[in-house]
Protein backbone atom coordinates (compact mmCIF):
# COMPACT_ATOMS: atom_id res chain seq x y z
CA UNK A 1 0.00 0.00 0.00
CA UNK A 2 2.98 2.41 0.90
CA UNK A 3 4.94 1.29 -2.36
CA UNK A 4 0.83 2.70 -4.13
CA UNK A 5 0.74 5.81 -2.02
CA UNK A 6 4.84 6.79 -3.06
CA UNK A 7 3.96 5.87 -6.42
CA UNK A 8 1.01 8.93 -6.78
CA UNK A 9 3.17 11.12 -4.83
CA UNK A 10 5.93 10.67 -6.77
CA UNK A 11 3.43 11.01 -10.22
CA UNK A 12 1.80 14.25 -8.42
CA UNK A 13 5.01 16.09 -8.43
CA UNK A 14 6.21 14.85 -11.88
CA UNK A 15 2.91 16.54 -13.19
CA UNK A 16 3.48 20.12 -11.45
CA UNK A 17 5.56 21.17 -14.41
CA UNK A 18 3.67 20.58 -16.98
CA UNK A 19 0.57 21.77 -14.81
CA UNK A 20 1.95 25.24 -13.97
CA UNK A 21 3.27 25.16 -17.99
CA UNK A 22 -0.25 25.07 -19.08
CA UNK A 23 -1.99 27.33 -17.21
CA UNK A 24 0.69 29.79 -18.40
CA UNK A 25 -0.23 28.82 -21.67
CA UNK A 26 -3.57 28.85 -22.29
CA UNK A 27 -3.71 31.99 -20.13
CA UNK A 28 -1.51 33.69 -22.48
CA UNK A 29 -3.41 32.30 -25.50
CA UNK A 30 -6.88 33.51 -23.59
CA UNK A 31 -5.16 36.89 -23.23
CA UNK A 32 -3.92 37.28 -27.01
CA UNK A 33 -7.32 36.66 -28.13
CA UNK A 34 -8.98 38.81 -25.54
CA UNK A 35 -6.45 41.89 -25.81
CA UNK A 36 -5.57 41.44 -29.96
CA UNK A 37 -8.51 43.08 -32.29
CA UNK A 38 -7.03 41.60 -35.15
CA UNK A 39 -7.06 38.17 -33.36
CA UNK A 40 -11.26 38.57 -32.85
CA UNK A 41 -12.32 35.68 -35.58
CA UNK A 42 -14.40 32.90 -35.54
CA UNK A 43 -11.71 30.49 -35.30
CA UNK A 44 -9.58 32.28 -32.57
CA UNK A 45 -12.62 32.52 -30.74
CA UNK A 46 -12.99 28.89 -30.54
CA UNK A 47 -8.94 28.22 -29.79
CA UNK A 48 -9.85 31.02 -26.98
CA UNK A 49 -12.55 28.69 -25.35
CA UNK A 50 -10.55 25.88 -26.35
CA UNK A 51 -7.50 27.07 -23.69
CA UNK A 52 -10.04 28.47 -21.02
CA UNK A 53 -11.19 24.17 -21.38
CA UNK A 54 -7.92 23.40 -20.88
CA UNK A 55 -7.02 26.01 -17.93
CA UNK A 56 -10.36 24.50 -16.22
CA UNK A 57 -9.38 20.60 -16.52
CA UNK A 58 -5.57 21.48 -15.69
CA UNK A 59 -7.06 23.53 -13.05
CA UNK A 60 -8.93 20.95 -10.82
CA UNK A 61 -6.95 18.12 -12.16
CA UNK A 62 -5.68 17.68 -8.71
CA UNK A 63 -8.94 16.97 -7.07
CA UNK A 64 -8.91 13.56 -8.72
CA UNK A 65 -6.71 12.85 -6.22
CA UNK A 66 -9.64 12.30 -3.80
CA UNK A 67 -10.03 8.51 -5.52
CA UNK A 68 -7.08 7.67 -4.28
CA UNK A 69 -8.21 7.09 -0.57
CA UNK A 70 -6.29 6.69 2.61
CA UNK A 71 -5.12 10.47 3.09
CA UNK A 72 -4.56 12.36 6.41
CA UNK A 73 -7.47 13.97 8.51
CA UNK A 74 -5.86 17.37 7.45
CA UNK A 75 -7.00 17.20 3.76
CA UNK A 76 -9.96 15.07 4.21
CA UNK A 77 -12.43 18.31 3.81
CA UNK A 78 -10.60 19.53 0.62
CA UNK A 79 -10.73 15.75 -0.48
CA UNK A 80 -14.58 15.95 0.31
CA UNK A 81 -15.22 18.94 -1.62
CA UNK A 82 -13.00 17.65 -4.61
CA UNK A 83 -15.28 14.40 -4.54
CA UNK A 84 -18.28 16.54 -5.53
CA UNK A 85 -16.46 19.24 -8.08
CA UNK A 86 -14.23 17.26 -9.85
CA UNK A 87 -17.45 17.13 -12.46
CA UNK A 88 -15.77 20.59 -13.08
CA UNK A 89 -13.04 18.84 -15.00
CA UNK A 90 -15.71 16.38 -16.66
CA UNK A 91 -17.33 19.60 -18.27
CA UNK A 92 -14.42 21.05 -19.19
CA UNK A 93 -12.54 17.94 -20.59
CA UNK A 94 -15.90 17.37 -22.53
CA UNK A 95 -15.68 21.04 -23.80
CA UNK A 96 -12.24 21.07 -25.45
CA UNK A 97 -13.71 17.67 -27.26
CA UNK A 98 -15.98 19.58 -28.30
CA UNK A 99 -14.72 22.51 -29.49
CA UNK A 100 -12.01 21.07 -31.15
CA UNK A 101 -14.72 19.41 -33.02
CA UNK A 102 -16.82 22.51 -33.97
CA UNK A 103 -13.19 23.68 -35.58
CA UNK A 104 -12.89 20.82 -37.20
CA UNK A 105 -16.29 21.22 -39.00
CA UNK A 106 -15.74 24.96 -39.65
CA UNK A 107 -12.31 24.05 -40.78
CA UNK A 108 -14.27 21.61 -43.43
CA UNK A 109 -16.90 24.35 -44.09
CA UNK A 110 -14.84 26.89 -44.56
CA UNK A 111 -12.41 25.76 -46.97
CA UNK A 112 -14.62 22.99 -48.91
CA UNK A 113 -17.68 24.78 -48.76
CA UNK A 114 -16.59 28.24 -48.94
CA UNK A 115 -20.39 29.50 -49.92
CA UNK A 116 -22.12 27.92 -47.98
CA UNK A 117 -23.31 30.72 -45.88
CA UNK A 118 -25.65 28.93 -43.62
CA UNK A 119 -22.82 26.26 -42.24
CA UNK A 120 -19.94 28.93 -42.03
CA UNK A 121 -19.71 30.22 -38.42
CA UNK A 122 -19.04 34.23 -38.29
CA UNK A 123 -18.71 36.99 -35.50
CA UNK A 124 -22.54 36.55 -34.70
CA UNK A 125 -23.31 33.07 -34.52
CA UNK A 126 -19.60 32.04 -32.89
CA UNK A 127 -20.56 33.20 -28.99
CA UNK A 128 -23.75 30.85 -29.38
CA UNK A 129 -21.99 28.75 -30.64
CA UNK A 130 -19.74 28.75 -27.81
CA UNK A 131 -22.35 29.43 -24.85
CA UNK A 132 -24.10 25.94 -26.27
CA UNK A 133 -21.02 23.89 -25.90
CA UNK A 134 -20.98 24.74 -22.59
CA UNK A 135 -24.58 24.30 -21.62
CA UNK A 136 -24.54 20.84 -23.35
CA UNK A 137 -21.81 20.19 -21.64
CA UNK A 138 -22.87 21.05 -18.50
CA UNK A 139 -25.99 18.92 -19.01
CA UNK A 140 -23.62 16.05 -19.97
CA UNK A 141 -21.73 15.78 -16.75
CA UNK A 142 -24.09 16.78 -13.94
CA UNK A 143 -24.98 13.48 -13.95
CA UNK A 144 -21.47 12.97 -12.63
CA UNK A 145 -22.38 15.18 -9.73
CA UNK A 146 -24.75 13.04 -8.66
CA UNK A 147 -22.84 9.92 -8.70
CA UNK A 148 -19.35 11.28 -7.04
CA UNK A 149 -20.16 10.15 -3.34
CA UNK A 150 -17.76 10.57 -0.23
CA UNK A 151 -17.19 7.00 1.16
CA UNK A 152 -15.87 7.55 5.11
CA UNK A 153 -14.80 4.17 5.27
CA UNK A 154 -12.13 3.99 2.74
CA UNK A 155 -11.87 8.54 3.21
CA UNK A 156 -12.07 8.18 -0.58
CA UNK A 157 -14.61 9.33 -3.16
CA UNK A 158 -16.75 6.20 -5.08
CA UNK A 159 -17.97 7.30 -8.63
CA UNK A 160 -17.15 7.10 -12.19
CA UNK A 161 -13.53 7.08 -11.52
CA UNK A 162 -13.11 5.00 -8.89
CA UNK A 163 -11.34 1.73 -9.07
CA UNK A 164 -14.60 -0.41 -8.43
CA UNK A 165 -17.40 2.11 -9.82
CA UNK A 166 -20.78 1.10 -9.54
CA UNK A 167 -23.26 -0.19 -12.59
CA UNK A 168 -24.82 3.53 -12.74
CA UNK A 169 -21.51 4.90 -12.90
CA UNK A 170 -20.20 2.68 -15.59
CA UNK A 171 -23.45 3.44 -17.55
CA UNK A 172 -22.52 6.87 -17.37
CA UNK A 173 -18.83 6.31 -18.50
CA UNK A 174 -19.59 4.72 -21.44
CA UNK A 175 -22.33 7.69 -22.39
CA UNK A 176 -19.69 10.65 -21.49
CA UNK A 177 -16.95 8.31 -23.75
CA UNK A 178 -19.34 8.37 -26.95
CA UNK A 179 -19.75 11.74 -26.80
CA UNK A 180 -16.51 13.40 -25.26
CA UNK A 181 -14.12 10.75 -27.15
CA UNK A 182 -15.80 8.45 -29.93
CA UNK A 183 -17.84 10.40 -31.56
CA UNK A 184 -15.61 13.43 -32.23
CA UNK A 185 -12.82 10.96 -33.53
CA UNK A 186 -15.31 9.93 -35.96
CA UNK A 187 -15.78 13.83 -37.13
CA UNK A 188 -12.00 14.61 -36.87
CA UNK A 189 -11.09 11.33 -39.36
CA UNK A 190 -13.77 12.56 -41.87
CA UNK A 191 -13.69 16.46 -41.53
CA UNK A 192 -9.07 16.37 -41.49
CA UNK A 193 -9.37 13.54 -44.23
CA UNK A 194 -11.10 15.35 -46.80
CA UNK A 195 -9.37 18.75 -45.84
CA UNK A 196 -5.80 16.65 -46.59
CA UNK A 197 -7.26 14.86 -49.37
CA UNK A 198 -8.41 17.67 -50.94
CA UNK A 199 -5.44 19.73 -50.08
CA UNK A 200 -2.07 17.68 -50.69
CA UNK A 201 -3.53 14.64 -53.14
CA UNK A 202 -6.90 16.02 -55.55
CA UNK A 203 -6.27 19.51 -55.28
CA UNK A 204 -9.32 20.62 -56.01
CA UNK A 205 -9.93 22.90 -52.94
CA UNK A 206 -9.83 26.42 -54.22
CA UNK A 207 -7.74 25.90 -57.57
CA UNK A 208 -7.95 29.42 -58.12
CA UNK A 209 -6.63 30.94 -54.81
CA UNK A 210 -2.84 31.91 -54.75
CA UNK A 211 -0.41 29.30 -53.63
CA UNK A 212 0.05 31.32 -50.62
CA UNK A 213 -3.38 31.10 -49.70
CA UNK A 214 -3.04 27.31 -49.81
CA UNK A 215 0.23 27.28 -48.21
CA UNK A 216 -1.44 28.94 -44.87
CA UNK A 217 -4.58 26.67 -44.79
CA UNK A 218 -2.18 24.03 -44.85
CA UNK A 219 -0.18 25.07 -42.26
CA UNK A 220 -3.32 25.95 -39.77
CA UNK A 221 -4.64 22.31 -40.85
CA UNK A 222 -1.38 20.81 -39.31
CA UNK A 223 -1.95 23.15 -36.22
CA UNK A 224 -5.08 22.12 -35.75
CA UNK A 225 -4.21 18.09 -36.26
CA UNK A 226 -1.60 18.86 -33.82
CA UNK A 227 -3.94 19.95 -31.12
CA UNK A 228 -6.38 17.88 -31.96
CA UNK A 229 -3.49 14.60 -31.56
CA UNK A 230 -2.62 16.26 -28.15
CA UNK A 231 -6.33 15.76 -27.34
CA UNK A 232 -6.35 12.25 -27.97
CA UNK A 233 -3.70 10.88 -26.60
CA UNK A 234 -4.51 12.46 -23.31
CA UNK A 235 -8.15 12.12 -22.66
CA UNK A 236 -8.63 9.60 -25.59
CA UNK A 237 -6.27 7.09 -23.93
CA UNK A 238 -8.19 7.56 -20.79
CA UNK A 239 -11.23 6.84 -22.42
CA UNK A 240 -9.93 3.61 -24.34
CA UNK A 241 -8.28 2.87 -21.06
CA UNK A 242 -11.86 2.67 -19.28
CA UNK A 243 -13.24 1.28 -22.19
CA UNK A 244 -11.32 -1.89 -22.19
CA UNK A 245 -11.95 -2.21 -18.63
CA UNK A 246 -15.38 -1.94 -18.68
CA UNK A 247 -15.73 -4.74 -22.10
CA UNK A 248 -13.08 -7.20 -19.45
CA UNK A 249 -15.04 -6.91 -17.05
CA UNK A 250 -18.35 -7.96 -19.03
CA UNK A 251 -16.74 -10.72 -20.49
CA UNK A 252 -15.64 -11.99 -17.28
CA UNK A 253 -18.98 -12.17 -16.08
CA UNK A 254 -20.58 -13.43 -18.79
CA UNK A 255 -18.26 -16.02 -18.95
CA UNK A 256 -18.72 -16.84 -15.13
CA UNK A 257 -21.87 -17.04 -15.60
Amino acid sequence: MADSYDLENALGLAIIPFYIFGLIGNTMVIRVVHKTREMHTTTNYLLANLAVSDAIAIFTTPMYFAYSGGIGPSLENLSKFSCKFVVIGDIAIASSASTLTVIAVERYNAILKPFSSTLLLNEQNIKKAIALIWILNTVLGFPGFLLHEWNNERTACDGPWAFKPSLGSNIYLIIYFVFTTYIPIVVFLFCYGSLIKGLYFSNDICRESANEDNSEKKKLLITFILATSGFLLGSGSIAVYHTMILLGKKTVEENTN
